[in-house]
Parts: C-alpha cells; sequence; structure tokens
C-alpha cells in the first residue's frame, strides 16, 4: 500500500461535500493552493471542494477568481454564471451510436474484445488499450492487455508488437501491462519521458507475475491496483514497491483518466456499499497530482443508486438497481463522468460468500453525470441514456461498459465502448464482447432550450483584447427559430444595454452548428470595452443553445 498511512474509505454520501467552509478556511485553502499556474483551473481542496455550486456569493467567488481570461468556451452545461433564465430550460443529450462495431475479435487471438481499457488520441492516430475475452493461457478474468491503432477512429490494426512471449511467441498485439480493467493516461511532455505514460490495472499479487512484487512481504499478496509507467505505451514498468499498490481491498474494474487542466489522474473505483436492502456496484472518485502519482486521496462515494433509479428498475421489469462503472472526460470547469446503469435480474450473485446481496444478472446503459469538483455530482433529468442499449438482436443488446476517457477531436467527443448480447452473466465462452462508437459534437451534452420564446442571462466578465474578436455560438434551430445576443454592463441588479448591442440589433442566428458566429448591424465583439465586466442575454424561439465562446 501507500507509504503515507490511509484512512478508512467513507461511505457515506454526506462525506463528499462535508460542512460548509467557512470563508476563513476558503480564504486559506486559496492561499495554499499552488497547484497551477495564475489564471489557470486548480484542483479543489478539501475545504473549497464543498462550495463547488452552492450560493451566489460562492458562485461569485468562483467568477471573480477566475476572471474567466483563460477561459474561450462556455457550455451551458455548466450553469454557474447564469444570472436569469426564463421560458426556457436545461435539456440532456444522448450521443449518436455507430450501427456497427468498430472492433471485434481476431479468431485466432481471442474469443472477444472488451473496452476495460483506454483510447487516447496523439494528436496523429488513435491508440487502445483494451481487454481480450477469451485469450487462450488466461483463466477467469484477463489480467492480459492488448494494443490497437488506428487513423481515422473507426478502422483499427492490431500491430506485432513483439514484446509478450504468449503460447510460445512474441507475434502478438500484447503489451507487458498486467492488469484487468486497465486504464492508460498520457501524462504529457511535462513528465519524465521514461514515465510520460500511467498504467493501471487491478491484480492479485501472486497472479500479476511479477517478480519484485514477491519481494515485498507488504503487498507480495496485496489485491488490488498497480500503477505501471512506459515511455512509449508498449514496455511497463511497475512503480518501485510498495508504492506500485494503491487502493488495497478495492479489486474490480475501474477507469482512471488524465485530468490537464488540474494537472491531476482521476479514478473511478467501485464500492459495493449497503444502500438500503442490497450490496450495490456504487462508484467513488479519488485523485492524485501529477507531480506525486502515487499518493492518492481518499476514495470517496460519489455515485451509488437512490429511490428513483430503483422506481425506474422496476418499472421496466428489472430487480433493483447498481453503478457498475463510470467513464469520465476532464473539461476545463467540470469533469463529465458516464456512469453504467445495471438494471439487476433474476437472483443474487452464486459466487460470493454468505451475507452479499449482489445482483448478478442484468444489462446495462450508459448515463451521463457532471461534477466541478470530482466529488459531487449532479445527474440529467429524466435519467436518460447517453449510450442506450441496442434494440433485441443487436450487436450490443446486453451489457454495455466505457470504462475509460472520452476523446475530444476537433468537434467531435468520440465515446467509445463495449458490449455483448448476453448481459453481465455471460459466461467466458460466451462472452463475445465487441467495442462500438458513439458521437456527440463538442460541448452538446446540454442547452438551454426554448421551444416557443426563452431567454437566458449570463455574466460573462471581462473581454479581454487577447481573448478573442467575435462571439460565436453553438446551437441548433428548428423551423423558423432564430438566436440573438443582447450585451450589457454591470455586474449587479442593474445592467444597461451598451449602445449598437441590442437585441433589435443582432441579426438573427439561425442553423445547426458548433460555432455560428453573432453579428450585430454595425458593431463586433472586438468593439467592447475591455474595462467593465458583461452580462449577457441570449434570446431564442424554438432553439438549443449548447455553447457559446470567443474566438
Amino acid at each position: 500500500m501507500n507509504e503515507i498511512p490511509r484512512r478508512r474509505i467513507i461511505q457515506a454520501a454526506a462525506a463528499t461535500s462535508a460542512a460548509i467552509a467557512t470563508s476563513a478556511a476558503i480564504k486559506a485553502a486559496d492561499a495554499a493552493d499552488t497547484s497551477a499556474p495564475a489564471g489557470k483551473p486548480r484542483a479543489l481542496t478539501a475545504a473549497r471542494s464543498c462550495f463547488a455550486n452552492l450560493n451566489q456569493a460562492q458562485r461569485a467567488a468562483f467568477t471573480k477568481h477566475n476572471d474567466l481570461r483563460e477561459r474561450k468556451r462556455f457550455a451551458f452545461l455548466d450553469t454557474r454564471q447564469i444570472r436569469d433564465i426564463r421560458d426556457a430550460e436545461l435539456e440532456f443529450h444522448s450521443a449518436e451510436k455507430r450501427a456497427e462495431p468498430v472492433l471485434t475479435a481476431d479468431p485466432s487471438r481471442e474469443l472477444g474484445v472488451g473496452l476495460y481499457g483506454s483510447v487516447l488520441h496523439d494528436g496523429k492516430n488513435f491508440r487502445m488499450w483494451y481487454q481480450p475475452i477469451g485469450l487462450k493461457g488466461e483463466r477467469g478474468n484477463s489480467y492480459a492487455v492488448a494494443y490497437a491503432e488506428s487513423k481515422d477512429g473507426l478502422h483499427w490494426h492490431r500491430p506485432n508488437l513483439g514484446r509478450v512471449m504468449h503460447n510460445g511467441n512474441r507475434r502478438n498485439n500484447l503489451v507487458d501491462l498486467r492488469g484487468h480493467g486497465p486504464s492508460v493516461i498520457d501524462l504529457g511532455k511535462a513528465a519524465p519521458p521514461e514515465r510520460r505514460y500511467l498504467g493501471i490495472g487491478v491484480g492479485y499479487g501472486p497472479m500479476l507475475g511479477r517478480a519484485e512484487v514477491k519481494q515485498y512481504k507488504s503487498i507480495a499478496r496485496h489485491h488490488g491496483y498497480w500503477m505501471y509507467y512506459s515511455a512509449d505505451g508498449y514496455s511497463w514498468k511497475l512503480y518501485p514497491p510498495p508504492s506500485c499498490a494503491i487502493f488495497p481491498g478495492m479489486s474490480d474494474t475501474a477507469c482512471f483518466v488524465g485530468d490537464p487542466y488540474r494537472q491531476q489522474v482521476i479514478g473511478s473505483v467501485k464500492l459495493e456499499p449497503r444502500v438500503r436492502l442490497y450490496d450495490r456496484r456504487s462508484i467513488t472518485v479519488s485523485t492524485a497530482s501529477n507531480t506525486k502519482i502515487t499518493q492518492w486521496e481518499d476514495a470517496r462515494l460519489a455515485i451509488f443508486p437512490d429511490e428513483l433509479d430503483d422506481r425506474m428498475a422496476v418499472e421496466r421489469g428489472s430487480r433493483f438497481a447498481e453503478f457498475y462503472g463510470m467513464g469520465m472526460l476532464a473539461q476545463r470547469d467540470y469533469i463529465i463522468g458516464f456512469p453504467e446503469i445495471y438494471w439487476v435480474d433474476g437472483d443474487l450473485h452464486p459466487y460470493q460468500v454468505a451475507g452479499v446481496r449482489l445482483g448478478f444478472h442484468g444489462k446495462s446503459e450508459m448515463q451521463m453525470a457532471y461534477s466541478y469538483d470530482g466529488h459531487a455530482w449532479h445527474r440529467g433529468s429524466g435519467r436518460r441514456p447517453f449510450i442506450a442499449m441496442g434494440k433485441k438482436g443487436d450487436w450490443d443488446d446486453g451489457f454495455l461498459t466505457m470504462q475509460g476517457t472520452a476523446v475530444e477531436v476537433g468537434n467531435e467527443v468520440l465515446c467509445y465502448y463495449s458490449g455483448n448480447r448476453i448481459g453481465h452473466s455471460a459466461s467466458r465462452e460466451t462472452d463475445r464482447r465487441k467495442i462500438g462508437l458513439a458521437k456527440i459534437k463538442r460541448d452538446r451534452f446540454a442547452s438551454i432550450t426554448a421551444k416557443k420564446r426563452g431567454m437566458v442571462e449570463v455574466f460573462h466578465g471581462h473581454r479581454y483584447a487577447d481573448n478573442g474578436q467575435q462571439l460565436k455560438v453553438n446551437a441548433k434551430t428548428g423551423g423558423n427559430g432564430w438566436i440573438r445576443a443582447e450585451v450589457c454592463q454591470g455586474a449587479g441588479k442593474k445592467t444597461t444595454v451598451i449602445p449598437g448591442f441590442a437585441k433589435g440589433d443582432c441579426r438573427p442566428i439561425r442553423g445547426d452548428g458548433v460555432e455560428l458566429t453573432v453579428r450585430w448591424k454595425d458593431k463586433s465583439w472586438g468593439n467592447l470595452a475591455t474595462d467593465v465586466p458583461l452580462v449577457v442575454r441570449f434570446f431564442m424561439e424554438n432553439a438549443q443553445l449548447f455553447a457559446y465562446e470567443t474566438g
């Protein structure tokens, strides 16, 4: 385990926020927090994490602290800057699935392929680390990790890496990162070159096949997560023992992703606390700084099934609900989660010890959640699926998992997931899992939607000369719908419309685009003064407004 003593894992939802911090504690935390350069978003400390989205004074402190100087994109999934909204609502959206999978099993190597793994984009190529299902020589949950790559994210090939001896030869696409549910993170150029890539997988020490583990009594029988490093993502070494062993006693699939905005790695780790009558697969969250990667904070319970989840489970003919895992995508001002809602059917788990009341049969699909600090999570209204199970007979009408990060490339967010046709209780011999792809345009996880006429008003802050000369919206209008923008100055209750920037001066914006330019009659965003705080009102009719940006 870590060299630093660890406190017990908190298993109460109230512990995710603790008590409201006093202003003195917040000031002390601000003074002590030097984890990022000035103007950059910073990891919230324990004192600051509890006020992530509470009252007006704290939201004002957030906008004043960040001063929005480094921020160019303002997605409406983040509602902290909204001052007023009329005849419109926050609407959540689903990703669009590709009908056919992008990666299927190579019969000469495996029975199936599971994205208990990661997909990254290095600026040129897509890189995938996945879990082969039914690999010869592997029993139970595979510890083997395989690699594939792609130019376009759709067509993948498996290079013969020559790194791992398997079945008498090295002609395979296996890497020597060992562990079930592997996560791979690119720590970037700031990391030491030999440790640019971080790998984390779950495993039992005696089955890991690493000689250095056996030499340390404290971790020789560790059943938890193991940390590796690599210069290229192909050849891997364990971090120096005993720091390589983290989260003892937590030993199931998990997801670890890089968060370059806060210079940290975030982990969503499964836990099975008792929630009402049943033990529920639920999600805890922990982080580690890029500069202290072996020192993980205590995992805190973040998402667990509530009464609405259970009611929805019963309505669909299931017994109760669990959360099997959660992929994540770090953004500048918030973190998006993709919790896997597991609809439990039938009898409880037959292979557990007496007293464990955990689901075994059932199917799953992805929902969406978001957080400002990684611990307190908001879930979309209606709990609609973000990636839904396929229709009966489809390749993914059973059990869907997305325990990795989404990949933002250009104006699209690519969400890779795996699925099968049987469900969670599929045996090793019948699990023909495949990997699919769902897409959504950037910042379109949620929108301010007005079916008739509506308005949303946001506090923008100061305009900076080096932060764009145009105002653009990420929006979609329908029928005769339109959007107009109005700019005011002032920050209190009373604001004044700036001459030339009134609603009537704005030309109607129509269409469907990620960057639709806002134009006034004879003014542009670059004409606005830089020494006054700005408020922007968006008027709309039959329209969806996902985000705005200055660029």
